[in-house]
């Protein structure tokens, strides 16, 4: 388990991941109504919710990596 943690943690895949949930969340913004009164739309939700999901991803990685180098 620690093996395939150690693994996802290396820094080229945790700044993968928080590119990609940036590009994610900016395209999310993009996709939306610029009218605040519009209701929002489906995939720029699900853009954005996505994106946020990658970044927190990539945080607990790059956490997770910090008490991996230690040992």
């Amino acid at each position: 388990m620690l093996e395939m943690l150690n693994t996802l943690a290396q820094r080229p895949i945790v700044a993968i991941l928080a590119i990609t949930g940036a590009l994610l969340v900016s395209a999310g913004a993009l996709v939306s109504s610029p009218d605040p009164k519009a209701p929002p739309r489906p995939v720029a939700q699900y853009l954005t919710v996505a994106g946020y999901a990658l970044t927190i991803v990539s945080i607990f990685l790059f956490i997770a990596a910090g008490f991996l180098s230690g040992r």
